[in-house]
């Protein structure tokens, strides 16, 4: 529906971001411990519907940070590219795919601190194109841990930076002297890394109150990334001056992500007081970068983000707790580079394709200009003006008590929004209500068109006993009981006893997911997710751990002793060497002794 000139641009002319590609939205595509709805694979089937409506995509750290179920915030390694969310081949087929339909994807970077591999001061050493890189205890700084590094480096005689941190300290991980000759090197190499071997389109620098700006200009300089925002979470006075601290040839390096914005909109839902979105420019420090003139167009808008969404009942963060569509329609009608929220996109997606469809309609972009029409406590009104046409956006408990003006169409609406497209633009509404309309059929028929199948999981395993702790996507519901599960069924493949187990699949969107383990307190493997088809794999028991391999694709079942057993000529079997009547979507079958996968 909306072609991606912009991108190809972005991608070929350095910072070229402030200048023509104002006009982009980008989607923030995970939430806290999003592990299941956002791996790379199944991101990159949405590839089509995203490029739709989003011009960037932001995703998690991709790196390997150890272990399982990792959100990527304590970096450990920089080019081992297999993270919770998937493989380095999964990665690269995502950011390819989104390439080629005009989506950027920006990637989480970490460089304020890093993990250790060997107590506090042993990190991983990676070799990348024939060039090791590793970081050193010099190049920690100096006060970092509040000198509790320090204090450890004397007990183990290692030295650290003579540096100190050049922005606020983090005890979480070892804090990077960027000052740093190696450093600055393993950073800007891991930075073109992204870039230029793995397709990434720019970053989103995490956590760059822990170091100087000036660091951030360097960086970008260097590596000329095509989209740059850093997280500086404070006041809007000092993101101003992050900003203006990351300017090389007197220019702006990166945007910033628009905190005050965030808090404004928070603050007239929890208070129930549209009027408070009305411009105050007295409050400094609280006063959003998209109300101010030199600064909206470095500003990208939110409204919700995986550090202040809701996370859990011990950890409530600080989320928007009711009106979301109000709150996204607003950022979506106002200029900056909005930003929206993962959760919000899949509970909402038919208001937001809208809303980004009315703004690209109007040809909205980080410049725009904007004027307010009313400010009331029930509602609020503004107007913004695009390069093809403009938008009028009423939010609040009663949007209909505001009378528009002519000239103006009603193209969406919700009990707590309403977007007016003029009438110069509105004509083509209806383009987008067939687009919208045509997705929607498109995945009824998906769903339609689902086998109910069943999905079995082969284990061979080097030890005993094997338990299997398996819990599926409805509401995490328990298949085998309490931690740890129960011990399966044995079936003999090509002479070995593999352990195996059914689960009947009968949504679309139905899975799975399994932990073997060795019994309660015992060894067992990280979560294994989304099994929604038959599944062969090996698991081995190590260093008080149990490591897994998928091999589905690998077992010779050509000499399955009970396929063997039987005519196969022209008839279908499972890998039991059972026969069945056709195979279903997904299934692993046999037929004249060769395996396929139904379709």
């Amino acid at each position: 529906m909306f072609k991606k000139a912009l991108l190809s641009i972005l991608l070929s002319v350095y910072f070229s971001l402030f200048a023509s590609a104002q006009g982009e939205v980008m989607l923030q595509g995970f939430y806290w411990d999003s592990y299941s709805d956002t791996k790379w694979a199944k991101l990159e089937k949405q590839a089509d519907e995203l490029a739709n409506y989003f011009d960037l995509i932001w995703i998690p750290n991709s790196g390997y940070c150890g272990g399982s179920n990792n959100m990527g915030y304590l970096p450990l390694y920089y080019w081992n590219q297999n993270s919770s969310f998937g493989t380095e081949a999964e990665l690269r087929s995502m950011i390819k795919t989104f390439k080629s339909k005009g989506l950027g994807t920006i990637a989480d970077v970490v460089i304020n601190h890093h993990n250790t591999s060997n107590g506090w001061f042993g990190f991983p050493a990676e070799t990348y194109n024939g060039t090791t890189y590793q970081f050193q205890s010099t190049d920690i700084c100096r006060n970092d841990d509040g000198g509790a590094a320090l204090t450890q480096a004397n007990k183990e005689g290692v030295s650290l930076s003579s540096n100190n941190d050049t922005g606020e300290g983090w005890d979480g991980c070892r804090d990077l002297d960027h000052k740093s000759a190696n450093v600055n090197k393993i950073i800007k190499a891991y930075l073109t890394y992204l870039l230029e071997d793995l397709g990434y389109t720019g970053f989103r620098y995490d956590m760059v109150k822990g170091y100087s700006a000036s660091f951030t200009a360097d960086y970008n300089t260097y590596s000329k990334p095509a989209f740059s925002v850093g997280e500086y979470w404070d006041g809007s006075s000092k993101i101003k001056s992050w900003i203006d601290g990351t300017k090389s040839d007197g220019t702006p390096t990166s945007s910033a992500f628009d905190f005050q914005f965030r808090y404004r909109v928070r603050d007239a839902i929890t208070q129930n007081n549209w009027k408070s979105l009305a411009a105050n420019p007295s409050d400094a420090a609280g006063y959003p970068l998209i109300y101010q003139d030199g600064y909206r167009k470095y500003a990208v808008t939110f409204v919700e983000n995986h550090d202040t969404e809701y996370r859990s009942s011990s950890s409530p963060q600080d989320p928007l707790k009711g009106d979301t569509l109000a709150a996204n329609a607003y950022m979506l009608a106002m200029p900056g580079t909005p930003c929206v929220f993962f959760k919000h996109w899949l509970n909402a997606k038919s208001d937001i394709k809208r809303m980004v469809s009315a703004r690209k309609l109007a040809g909205i972009t980080s410049t725009s200009t904007y004027s307010e029409l009313s400010a009331a406590q029930l509602y609020y009104a503004v107007k913004t003006t695009g390069t093809k046409g403009s938008l009028i956006c009423v939010v609040g408990k009663t949007p209909s008590a505001y009378s528009v003006p002519s000239g103006y169409t009603k193209v969406c609406s919700a009990s707590n929004y309403i977007y007016y497209l003029s009438n110069d633009v509105a004509s083509s509404w209806s383009k987008v209500e067939d687009q919208i309309k045509a997705e929607i059929d498109a995945a009824k028929q998906e769903e339609e068109s689902f086998t109910p199948h069943t999905a079995t999981v082969y284990v061979k395993a080097d030890f005993t006993p094997v338990y299997f702790y398996i819990w599926d996507s409805n509401n995490n519901t328990q298949i085998n009981g309490n931690w740890p599960g129960k011990q399966p069924s044995t079936t003999t493949i090509n002479g070995e006893t593999w352990y195996y187990q059914t689960v009947q699949i009968n949504k679309a969107d139905y899975y799975f997911n399994i932990i073997f383990n060795q019994g309660s307190g015992k060894p067992q493997t990280s979560d294994i997710t989304e099994i929604s088809t038959d599944k062969y794999l090996t698991a081995t028991l190590s260093g008080g751990a149990i490591q897994y391999t998928d091999v589905t694709s690998t077992v010779d079942i050509h000499s399955l002793p009970m396929v063997n057993g039987k005519s196969v000529n022209g008839k279908y079997y499972n890998l039991m060497g059972v026969e069945i009547s056709s195979p279903t979507k997904g299934q692993i079958y046999i037929m004249n002794g060769k395996k396929y996968i139904g379709k």
